[in-house]
């Protein structure tokens, strides 16, 4: 037997296996109904995942984490007056055309600490650097 028809033989073998897996499907093979109780409860996995991590002060990297984090920054540069507070608030301004209070608004809201961040609190800016 030569090598060629020894590796055709091993794929052979490993194709019936895998075909014979125990029944095995895919997601995308379930039932509709099987589908959309497979997806809740990965669903539901993936939350309790999220929140045990934000619980012990490591969120995960989600957009919507990134997008907070970002805006917390944000917001925090306008309360101080720091850095690129102005292109902030020029952007802020760009968002909502029509309406020229807004930016300044949001720049004094944030002054004022009526506009917080959520997730840059004092006490995670506080904390040692890993």
């Amino acid at each position: 037997m030569t090598t060629t028809d020894k590796q055709t033989e091993a794929i052979a073998a490993l194709y019936t296996a895998m075909a014979t897996q125990g029944g095995k499907r895919t997601v995308r093979e379930l039932a509709a109904e099987d589908r959309a109780t497979y997806n809740r409860d990965a669903q539901r996995r993936h939350r309790e995942k999220k929140r045990a991590s934000a619980e012990a002060g490591r969120p995960e990297a989600t957009d919507e984490a990134i997008r907070i984090a970002l805006s917390d920054a944000a917001i925090l540069l306008l309360a101080v007056g720091g850095p690129g507070a102005n292109a902030i608030e020029r952007a802020v301004h760009t968002a909502f055309p029509g309406r020229p209070g807004v930016a300044s608004s949001t720049r004094m809201r944030a002054r004022a600490g009526t506009l917080r961040p959520r997730m840059l609190t004092p006490e995670r800016l506080s904390m040692p650097k890993p």
